[in-house]
């Protein structure tokens, strides 16, 4: 290894140090001497979060089912594969699959405004479609807590299509 490569390692390494101490103490301020007890939402309302991502709006599937047939029912985006949706879904589900929302935002576009829950199998998929939804612009995106399994294992109700 030439004499260069390895100055350049131990600097790339140094800075790596360097960096991870940096957001360690960044981590750590600020927090040390507060009693164990007191709680974050004591702190004063200019105290700005770590992070700069907001949680994740969730709902349950319980009150999901309880607005199905309600005045504000949710645009509901399942992003499973279209075998899967025609296995059962969400009775007013949209099926688009998680790997397609990205190319189908202009047929997405109406529902910007709306609130959208949406639900894959487990949630591996409806969180990579919820973070394309959101980097376009979409304020309400749901995640439906428990997805499609949560909603089976509770006994709510299904829609399966005819068959042709």
């Amino acid at each position: 290894m030439a004499e260069g490569d390895t100055t350049m390692r131990h600097r790339v390494t140094r800075a790596a140090i360097l960096a991870l101490f940096g957001v360690t103490m960044i981590g750590c301020a600020g927090g040390g001497d507060r009693p164990a007890d007191e709680s974050v939402a004591a702190q004063p309302e200019s105290a700005a979060p770590l992070t700069t991502e907001a949680e994740p709006l969730v709902i349950t599937a319980a009150e999901l089912a309880g607005r199905l047939d309600g005045p504000d029912v949710p645009v509901i985006l399942d992003v499973r594969s279209p075998e899967e949706f025609a296995e059962g879904h969400i009775p007013g589900a949209i099926n688009v699959p998680y790997d397609q929302v990205g190319a189908r935002l202009g047929s997405l576009e109406p529902y910007r405004d709306a609130e959208v829950v949406v639900y894959c199998r487990t949630g591996r998929r409806a969180g990579v479609a919820e973070e394309v939804l959101r980097e376009a612009g979409f304020e309400s995106v749901v995640d439906l807590e428990g997805h499609m399994t949560g909603w089976s294992e509770a006994g709510l109700p299904v829609a399966v299509p005819a068959a042709p």
